[in-house]
């Protein structure tokens, strides 16, 4: 029997077919230009075929990550959004440090932060004790900011500024160094709000070890600031954070270094952030302590405490 791929029979003459190659070959004599254009078509797909290869080969293994993926393995790592969005109320102690230049602190205060999420955002109250002892509320509701001292009512503003409650920036509440201590606790999960722009800024190396650079600016609409992450890249843990007021403004930053990550719950904070001298010596560090989740706050406990009236 003949092998119909080789060869056929006609007439009772035996027409010999041959492979595709060799009748190239064969053709190359005859017809050189159509043989050389094949060829041609050949080698261009060829090349096609292995620049398309080494695309795939990129996008999977060389592609560096981008800001929203490094963002999503921070929340993962710190116990996740869900974990995070099951936490209705909380409270969490703040010891502040401040030093001298030989190590030495010349100050410490103690504050109990309370905080309720709500559907409009969450309500905030400070408990602190002044230099002689005293005890020391601030809060807020619907109808402004209030404190008291020793349980008497007293001026909120000028109470906010003693215990350094307030920052320096003009139009400052008597409760914004707080409300921006909580924001801070909150990362990376308040990362995940609407406006924010994670970018991957590529490496860096802090303290001879390398991380991951996240740099975070906003939506017009949401804020004009910036802040820059440095992350390790194996934890995906948050040990240093950048904050410059303005995208435009070529500033000196606030420069925070975060370590001792613990789990409260399933969510992982870290319990100590430094800031640091120019020469490298520690300058202040508050330490976070007391953390609970979910211990049935109620929403009455933020109120305006009946004997204290608005001024």
């Amino acid at each position: 029997m003949k092998n119909k791929s080789s060869s056929s029979s006609s007439g009772g003459e035996e027409k010999v077919v041959l492979p595709w190659e060799a009748e190239l070959e064969v053709k190359d004599l005859i017809r050189p230009i159509t043989v050389r254009r094949i060829r041609i078509v050949q080698t261009v797909a060829a090349v096609l075929l292995f620049f398309a290869l080494l695309g795939v080969a990129w996008w999977y293994v060389v592609k560096p990550e981008t800001g929203a993926k490094i963002l999503e393995d921070m929340v993962m790592a710190a116990g996740g959004m869900n974990e995070w969005q099951n936490i209705k109320d909380g409270s969490f102690v703040r010891t502040h440090h401040r030093y001298d230049e030989n190590g030495k602190i010349i100050k410490e205060s103690v504050e109990t932060f309370y905080f309720l999420n709500t559907n409009e955002g969450h309500k905030l109250l400070i408990k602190s004790s002044a230099s002689d002892g005293a005890d020391v509320l601030v809060g807020h509701d619907q109808t402004g900011y209030w404190a008291s001292l020793n349980g008497k009512q007293t001026n909120p503003v000028i109470l906010a500024k003693d215990m350094e409650f307030m920052c320096d920036d003009d139009g400052c509440s008597p409760l914004c160094a707080s409300e921006m201590a909580l924001y801070r606790m909150s990362f990376p999960f308040k990362l995940k709000d609407n406006g924010v722009i994670p970018r991957n800024a590529g490496t860096a190396t802090l303290n001879g070890d390398k991380v991951q650079v996240l740099d975070v600016t906003f939506d017009p609409k949401v804020g004009h600031d910036r802040w820059v992450f440095l992350v390790d890249p194996a934890s995906k843990y948050i040990r240093k954070i950048e904050h410059y007021p303005s995208v435009k403004e070529n500033a000196q930053p606030e420069e925070i270094f975060l370590s001792d990550f613990k789990k409260e719950g399933n969510i992982m904070l870290s319990h100590a952030n430094k800031y640091y001298r120019s020469n490298g010596k520690i300058l202040e560090e508050y330490l976070v302590s007391d953390v609970k989740f979910n211990d049935g706050l109620s929403a009455s406990m933020f109120d305006r405490p009946q004997d204290i009236t608005m001024k």
